[in-house]
């Protein structure tokens, strides 16, 4: 492919018939030496179901199982022959003219690009030269004396143009060839496919279009419950079912990609990629409980600090202020005040919503939410009174924001607790988390990847 030309004018902007015949041949080869061993492998299992002095009832099991195999081998065998057969495993030079190259007979794909690319290099040379020959032609007419020389040389012009244009043509002519080879290699390749013992079956199209399916949809409202949490009174509502569609909907891929697996039309890649996306999804709406969580706790604590401040209960307002200091300035667990096994409680919640009844009744209130008229309308008050969707967007949901916003006076009250200090960045840190986690699914989906 190096020795390609670079420079195609007057024809061509770029490379008009571009590939490797070699390259495409080197592969000819791999698929042929592929064939040919299966090949071998089929005679070997031939030979072995054909010996009747292994008589035992595990001979007997072998030869069973290993005839249902041969016709299996033998439609592999025979797709790496016809792939082989259409790319071709050496390129064979056409020879001849340059008329003899375009009605030549064709051949495989590797022979007939090489083909192509010889009739496209001879007409760019023809092109090159009465090129040169019409711009010589043009810089004589400025300075031609007598009629008669100014004719010849727009002759000549007229000439080097008519050159270029047949050459043209030769460049269409090897596209064409071109174009011709690469559908006969694909037609070959799909009827060996289509009519062999490997082609998937109806349920197994099917289960691999409804994964595809529901992992973009998973992808699409994972994000999106993302994006509408701070709406005031219905964005929970709205995060809340988005969540479980994406939930349910990568439940689904999953269990249809584990089917696959389990008949051998996935891998263990693909099946592991499944998993790790139904748990992304699930664990990231579980962070979001967290912090909303985490926000509760704070409330209550300084709730409890203001009570505690009258006389006779000294004791209760040092407790809040050492609790909140812990839920304010140290580490995880003690940031969300929740033991480890709280914590994993937390982190499976979203999961056992699906199969709990308080669950569902959850989803169903949500659902009433996102369609009641009177929801949306206080939606919009709301967003008013915080100053427009600008101002109202926030990095947290509507919930959380609120805790914050009712944090942020009464902490001023205590100015001593120093941990308060900390609370609005370990909730963003929580949600944060949750982002990332949910996020990263559209990296294991396939129809989004491309984009990164």
């Amino acid at each position: 492919m190096g020795g390609r030309p670079r420079d195609w004018q007057p024809l061509a902007y770029s490379d008009p018939v571009p590939g490797d015949p070699e390259r495409v041949a080197n592969l000819g080869k791999k698929l042929r030496k592929t064939a040919e061993d299966l090949d071998r492998q089929l005679r070997n299992l031939k030979a072995i179901t054909e010996v009747d002095s292994w008589d035992s009832d595990g001979g007997r099991e072998f030869r069973r199982r290993a005839t249902g195999c041969e016709g299996k081998l033998d439609a592999a065998r025979k797709r790496y022959a016809t792939a082989a057969a259409a790319l071709g495993d050496k390129v064979v030079e056409a020879g001849g003219s340059n008329e003899d190259k375009l009605h030549a007979r064709a051949k495989d794909y590797a022979s007939d690009l090489n083909r192509a690319q010889e009739i496209a290099d001879a007409a760019l040379k023809e092109a090159k030269g009465a090129e040169g020959d019409k711009r010589l032609a043009q810089s004589k007419l400025n300075d031609a004396e007598s009629d008669g020389k100014r004719k010849a040389l727009e002759e000549q012009q007229k000439s080097a143009e008519d050159v270029i244009k047949a050459a043209e043509e030769k460049i269409r002519a090897a596209q064409r060839i071109r174009d011709a080879a690469a559908k006969r290699a694909c037609d070959a390749i799909d009827d060996v496919i289509d009519g062999d013992a490997l082609k998937d079956g109806f349920w197994d199209g099917l289960l691999d279009d409804i994964a595809e399916i529901t992992g973009m949809i998973a992808t699409i409202c994972g994000v999106l419950s993302l994006l509408v949490g701070w709406i005031p009174v219905i964005g929970q509502a709205m995060a809340g079912v988005l969540g479980t569609i994406a939930l349910v909907a990568s439940l689904i891929g999953f269990a249809c990609t584990l089917v696959l697996y389990m008949r051998g039309n996935a891998d263990l890649m693909d099946l592991g990629e499944a998993a790790l996306g139904f748990l992304m999804i699930g664990v990231g709406k579980a962070f979001s409980k967290i912090a909303g969580k985490y926000t509760g706790n704070v409330l209550k604590r300084l709730n409890g600090l203001k009570d505690s401040k009258t006389p006779g209960v000294g004791k209760a307002f040092k407790r809040n202020r050492q609790k909140l200091n812990i839920l304010g300035g140290q580490g995880v667990m003690k940031t969300i005040s929740m033991t480890p096994r709280e914590f994993g409680k937390a982190l499976s919640g979203p999961f056992s919503d699906l199969v709990s009844k308080s669950g569902w009744k959850s989803a169903a209130e949500n659902m009433r939410t996102v369609f009641s008229a009177t929801d949306w309308g206080l939606a919009r008050d709301g967003i008013r009174a915080n100053g427009g969707i600008l101002k109202s967007m926030s990095l947290v949901d509507a919930e959380v924001a609120a805790g914050l916003k009712a944090i942020k006076p009464m902490s001023a009250s205590f100015p001593g607790i120093s941990g308060l200090n900390g609370v609005a960045a370990k909730v963003n840190a929580l949600t944060v988390t949750g982002y990332v986690v949910t996020t990263g699914n559209i990296y294991l989906d396939e129809n989004t990847r491309p984009v990164f």
